[in-house]
């Protein structure tokens, strides 16, 4: 079982507003998903389902059974594009909208043998995977969380803000402090409660949060997991993704 992070993206064109939904990896060979096969997309309450379709299946049945159900058939390609390159699963359309999901959603994907569902992640919840990078002596690679973009801009987690993280077992929680409050002040409380200090940093003009090491281990956190956010103002809280909270 492998579980991906998708979005709804907006189709190529910039005439064209369709919405497109694709998964590229050539880990899909491993599920039956092999160049050229067949596959269903149906829509599905806040989500879809890639399902592979058995190759002694009469297609004009198959054909009007998936639009039926609102879908449509798609084959298995290879894509060459200048950032993705692999066997690729891509649909596009408007029948995309009719599992509820709309331009710029953020999606979950769990892909299993001859079958993927997707769903759509919604409420104050972002997913993020943990990043590797390599140790400075021994060039293993090791975990680190990359922390990004504007949404940490309206949560109160802007450029240079103090930032204090606690680790426990399978939680990491950050806190942002007011600009207001001393310095000095803030090195004292994060001393006094064991806490890791961590001032936001930027990239291309949007909020950073880098973090790695001892509090990453003892979050019992590893290279590729899956993490669940969830946010609200001034405050973080990231733990192992669990599928049943995405009806997976």
């Amino acid at each position: 079982m492998i579980f991906q992070l998708l979005s709804v993206q907006k189709n190529g064109l910039k005439s064209d507003t369709r919405p497109r939904i694709q998964i590229v990896g050539d880990w899909l060979l491993e599920l039956g998903f092999v160049n050229g096969a067949l596959a269903q997309t149906i829509p599905e309450k806040d989500g879809f389902l890639f399902k592979l379709c058995n190759e002694n299946i009469n297609y004009s049945e198959l054909y009007h059974s998936t639009r039926e159900q609102g879908g449509t058939l798609i084959r298995v390609c290879i894509t060459d594009e200048r950032t993705r390159k692999g066997l690729t699963l891509v649909t596009t359309g408007r029948h995309i909208l009719k599992g509820g999901l709309v331009l710029g959603d953020k999606l979950i994907a769990k892909c299993e043998y001859g079958c993927i569902k997707v769903r759509k992640i919604s409420g104050n919840v972002r997913l993020v995977h943990v990043a590797r990078t390599k140790h400075e002596y021994t060039g293993e690679p090791i975990p680190k969380l990359w922390l990004c973009g504007d949404w940490l801009n309206d949560l109160g987690f802007t450029a240079d803000t103090l930032v204090t993280a606690h680790s426990e077992p399978n939680c990491i929680t950050f806190t942002a402090h007011s600009k207001e409050i001393i310095y000095s002040d803030v090195v004292k409380f994060a001393r006094k409660n064991k806490l890791r200090l961590i001032q936001v940093a930027t990239k291309l003009g949007a909020p950073v949060i880098n973090f790695g090491g001892a509090y990453i281990d003892h979050a019992e956190f590893g290279l590729d997991d899956i993490l669940s956010i969830e946010y609200e103002q001034n405050f973080l809280k990231l733990q192992k993704f669990d599928p049943q909270k995405f009806n997976f």
